[in-house]
């Protein structure tokens, strides 16, 4: 009994002792975490302004299978068609900081042997700047584990090296492309982390990042050196890449050198050179095979265009020929082009692919819509420039050809001053007044006519200038028209009727912003049209008032909230069509950031012209882990999801409501939406749009 009751006493010390020491090693653990997610705000980063460093970089890509579809990859044109399957390349930029997260770069040497020097794979050069310790390590995109707001995403272990330092594992809670997985190596008494390694995948990217951080002060919070390994897969194409990146260089070089890069001459050996004074790591094996194979045969090549010259010489009218058709040609109709031009490089332009299947989208009143999109700027000044869009688009269910070009002057963009001019070309508006005028009188003629004489075509302009007198006060003064023509002109020709309207009016705007430019905004526009005022048909006087406000929450999440209304307080003789600012359809959107929170997906366009008066409202609700997200396999792709709620109030919507569920994918963004009028049950359909490589 006695050696039963001591061993029970030893039992009982042993399961006391442990639990003790399980409990303190929770507590431990907790502490670990806590620092790390408070590091941040222990550094003072304000000195960092106006501080420039040097980075260096290296990339190595190898080509395992390719076929022809991935020539329509952005950026991935010049590796699609050529012979090599190998490419490496190595660039040193100059880094400029104006704050902490806001820098800019500027390339001083470049090596590479993608032909005619291209850029490939870019987003890639996304993932080489991560900031850890921030709500999303790139960008705006893949939730930090090291941020406090995202610690309910994630699972945490910790493992104790010694006394100074422990081994952060941490784990996604759930299978979502906004996650990654990984550990870190900590400093327990700071929670300053030292190195981390973590993958995930996002955006058709799946990858691998190893981070060396920097040593004390602001360098901690940033990567000294960061080795990334990627792989794209991509309809039977597959890629493999890997880079490596040295950041806090202080090795200079003159910037006339990024001027001079290009054919394998004796600059070019000037850059190799230089480049091999300051390469902090020397090359892999495979590496410096791709560079020796690639400048060898760029040698042989100038031989041969010296020889070529000859006039007996045909091979250079075949090269010029594959340059011409495949190289340019080739390139322009499937990839974007970007340029910059200007002495200093001040202007630039891009030009979406000319043609390029993923470029479609869809909508339930417009079908199916090719898009098509051209930019250009010009920076005089820093605080002046000029910028041009041609942004159009089909819709082959409409037969219509649609396009909106906004030109901008900004003379002193601190004080947001500019002149401007947007052209819209292509909205189908409807007027059941028409009809309703001319059915009786010709009732017999428009049965014989089959023809429609509620749709026109609608040719916007309106040309306006802008100025801010403060933080909270918008001015915004100019004038529109707008031009409408019958989409059906034989019948109106065949009935004798007028097919062709105009409207002309002055204009004020003027917005309120009680917290300035990052809070809410209230937003009041007065419209009087004037009959005879650039052969304008009548007169009207319009008013609205709209209240927007976008409420940014933690983790990517954002509450998206609208209200307005407007009213027509005057209209003179007969006024057919009525044209509102804050209730109108948007033809030409850009995808998933582009006003799909505000408007109303399946409400017909007969009802946006029926009525002297509106009141509308709008909330969505958008976050990237929400329903969809946390089913496993098909939640891992799902990037960001939404849920709708719009409403309208109208002459004879009383009141028309939208209830609406929306997510995006790397391939695609789908919004399903029922509308509901006046208490009964109208219709459901969906908005589906192409976002396959639109962030590349």
């Amino acid at each position: 009994m006695g050696m039963q009751r001591y061993f029970f006493i030893i039992l009982l010390s042993v399961l006391l002792f442990s639990a003790d020491s399980i409990s303190g090693r929770v507590r431990q653990d907790t502490t670990v975490i806590n620092r790390i997610f408070r590091y941040a705000e222990s550094i003072d980063t304000s000195n960092i302004a106006g501080t420039h460093t040097y980075a260096y970089q290296r990339f190595f890509i190898n080509t395992k299978k390719r076929n022809p579809i991935l020539m329509a990859v952005p950026t991935m044109y010049g590796i699609a068609h050529g012979g090599a399957r190998s490419f490496a390349g190595e660039f040193y930029d100059k880094i400029i900081f104006h704050g902490y997260g806001h820098y800019e770069s500027k390339r001083v040497l470049d090596i590479n042997t993608i032909p005619h020097r291209r850029r490939t794979l870019t987003t890639i050069l996304r993932y080489l700047t991560p900031e850890i310790y921030h709500t999303t390590i790139i960008d705006k995109e893949i939730l930090s584990p090291f941020n406090k707001v995202n610690r309910r995403f994630y699972n945490y272990k910790t493992i104790y090296l010694d006394n100074y330092h422990a081994k952060v594992i941490f784990k996604a809670k759930v299978d979502n492309t906004q996650l990654v997985s990984g550990r870190a190596t900590v400093e327990m008494a700071t929670g300053r982390i030292i190195s981390v390694d973590f993958y995930g995948e996002y955006d058709m990217l799946r990858f691998r990042l190893s981070l060396q951080m920097g040593d004390e002060g602001l360098t901690s919070l940033l990567p000294k050196r960061c080795e990334m390994n990627g792989r794209f897969k991509f309809i039977g194409s597959h890629i493999t890449a890997s880079y490596l990146c040295h950041y806090g260089m202080d090795i200079p070089v003159e910037d006339s050198l990024s001027l001079v890069y290009g054919r394998a001459t004796d600059t070019d050996s000037i850059i190799r050179g230089t480049m091999s004074r300051i390469r902090p790591e020397p090359l892999t094996a495979e590496e410096d095979t791709v560079f020796k194979r690639y400048f060898k045969e760029q040698l042989y090549r100038q031989e041969q265009m010296a020889l070529d010259t000859l006039p007996h010489q045909t091979p250079a009218q075949k090269n010029l020929a594959k340059y011409v058709f495949w190289d340019i040609l080739g390139d322009h109709l499937l990839n974007r082009i970007r340029s910059r031009f200007g002495v200093n490089d001040q202007g630039y332009l891009r030009i979406s692919p000319i043609f390029n299947p993923l470029y479609f989208g869809y909508s339930d009143r417009r079908g199916v819509v090719y898009k098509f999109d051209i930019r250009t700027s010009y920076d005089f000044t820093p605080n002046r420039d000029v910028s041009l869009r041609f942004k159009s688009g089909y819709s082959f269910k409409q037969k219509q050809f649609y396009y909106y070009v906004p030109f901008r002057f900004n003379y002193n963009k601190r004080r947001h001053a500019f002149f401007a001019v947007d052209i819209d070309h292509g909205r189908h508006v409807y007027s059941s007044e028409i009809a309703k005028d001319f059915e009786e009188e010709y009732v017999d003629s428009l049965r014989l006519a089959q023809t429609r004489l509620d749709y026109f075509r609608d040719t916007f302009i309106r040309i306006y200038n802008n100025y801010d007198i403060s933080d909270n006060w918008s001015f915004n003064v100019g004038f529109t028209f707008h031009k409408r023509d019958a989409i059906d002109k034989e019948g109106f020709k065949q009935l004798g009727l007028k097919y062709t309207y105009r409207t002309s009016a002055p204009r004020i705007e003027v917005q309120y912003r009680p917290t300035g430019w990052y809070g809410p905004a209230i937003t009041l526009d007065y419209e009087r049209g004037i009959k005879g005022f650039l052969g304008s048909d009548g007169a009207y006087e319009r008013w609205e008032i709209d209240g927007s406000y976008i409420h940014r929450l933690p983790s990517l999440q954002a509450l998206s909230m609208r209200l307005g209304g407007g009213l027509y307080s005057m209209k003179s003789g007969k006024q057919y069509f009525l044209d509102f600012t804050n209730f109108r359809q948007n033809n030409l959107r850009g995808g998933w950031n582009d006003d799909w929170s505000g408007e109303f997906e399946l409400l017909r366009s007969s009802w946006y012209n029926s009525s002297d008066y509106y009141i509308r409202s709008n909330v969505t609700y958008e976050s990237p882990l929400l329903v969809a997200s946390r089913i496993p396999w098909c939640g891992h792709f799902i990037e960001m999801e939404r849920v709708y709620l719009g409403s309208v109030l109208a002459e004879e919507l009383k009141p028309y409501v939208e209830f609406g569920y929306g997510f995006t994918t790397r391939l695609a963004s789908l919004a399903l939406f029922v509308g509901n009028r006046n208490g009964h049950f109208e219709r459901i359909g969906c908005t589906f749009g192409f976002e396959l490589f639109r962030k590349w």
